[in-house]
């Protein structure tokens, strides 16, 4: 019976892989889409795009604007299939498009032999919570993805984390808005007064909007552990950078993903976090 239970889950498990490449590859058109209304994104002779909202027309190539067909489309297969290069002017197709469909399906498994690893051990699972909760991090690596190539955080990411967050809190809002008017007051006020020190935007509005669902799903006070634990990986990735003239003293470095990364930590190891953070201080 385990050994029936597993084929099954596998079989599942493949389903779901390529179920999460076609996500990935929505994903990575909504970013595409909104880099380009933001004049990010240029063609193959470096002239600057502009590109209907990813809820309009066909998808078209990077380099020659030719629309995409169905076949040219299929996650990962055509990339192999076209042997990496454009269908129509046999230009290189940017390989991140690729590489982002291969980790939301390798995630995709990952989290599908968690599920069934749950199952085995009888414990008892909410589908729908569990749909939320696998859809709301896949969201946070396409949220890196984007403010890492492009320096922006799409609002349709925002609502649909916002959806999927209040779905993972169900009726416990007061913890989650309490951690939401937190994070929102200080963030807006490091904006403002980042901004009157530095003479420049030193913080995207973006970011703010990224905290609200991640507070909301955190709580009250584990929200004050993300943002801490979001400004010291932060800084320490800076401090390398610059350590390695990756990076120079002001130029810009995405946020977003040290808020990302803060957020999962809390939201794992919040409890572990503290615990030895206390062994250490007493």
């Amino acid at each position: 019976m385990t050994i029936i239970l597993f084929i099954y889950y596998l079989i599942f498990a493949l389903l779901f892989f390529f179920f999460g490449r076609a996500i990935a590859s929505f994903l990575n058109v909504v970013i595409y889409r909104t880099a380009a209304d933001c004049d990010l994104v240029k063609d193959g002779k470096g002239k600057v795009l502009k590109l209907a909202p990813f809820w309009q027309g066909r998808s078209l190539t990077d380099c020659c604007q030719q629309p995409i067909k169905a076949w040219h489309n299929i996650p990962l297969i055509s990339f192999i299939l076209l042997r990496g290069k454009c269908p129509y002017c046999h230009a290189k197709i940017a390989k991140k498009h690729f590489f982002t469909e291969l980790i939301a399906g390798l995630y995709t498994l990952f989290f599908t032999f968690l599920i069934y690893g749950q199952v085995t051990n009888g414990q008892l699972l909410n589908p729908i919570t569990a749909s939320a909760q696998y859809l709301f991090f896949l969201i946070l690596i396409f949220v890196l993805i984007a403010d890492f190539q492009y320096l922006i955080i799409p609002d349709f990411f925002i609502i649909l984390l916002s959806i999927l967050a209040i779905i993972l809190v169900g009726n416990y809002w007061s913890s989650g808005l309490i951690a939401i008017v937190a994070s929102t007051v200080f963030f807006t006020l490091l904006y403002f007064g980042a901004s009157w020190v530095f003479k420049k935007e030193a913080l995207g509005l973006g970011d703010i909007k990224l905290m609200m669902p991640l507070s909301f799903v955190l709580g009250w006070p584990w929200v004050l552990m993300a943002i801490f634990l979001s400004f010291i990986v932060g800084g320490f990735f800076a401090t390398l950078l610059l350590l390695f003239k990756q990076k120079k003293i002001g130029q810009i470095l995405p946020f977003g993903p040290f808020l990302v990364l803060g957020f999962v930590l809390s939201y794992f190891w919040a409890e572990a976090i503290w615990a030895w953070y206390l062994a250490l201080i007493i």
